[in-house]
């Protein structure tokens, strides 16, 4: 038996129950508790996926060549 004695808590197991299917206010939180666990097992590190992303950024785009120094006046001129 699961006693809950905060209220948002329960409210919040109710509503995993009620959406997810669960029997009963217990399953519903192992459910979300087993979700959490796998999603946080299966997060790739932000440093990883900055550098996937900045790889990514670089492929797309040809190298270009330095800006003239007209061409550079002319960007601060506006």
């Amino acid at each position: 038996m699961l006693s809950i004695r905060d209220r948002e808590i329960e409210a919040l197991a109710e509503a995993v129950m009620r959406t997810r299917g669960a029997p009963d206010l217990t399953a519903a939180i192992k459910l979300a508790l087993h979700n959490e666990i796998r999603r946080a097992e299966e997060e790739i590190p932000l440093r990883e996926r900055v550098a996937a992303l900045r790889a990514l950024a670089k492929a797309d785009r040809p190298g270009l060549p330095p800006l003239t120094e007209d061409e550079r006046d002319q960007l601060w001129e506006r």
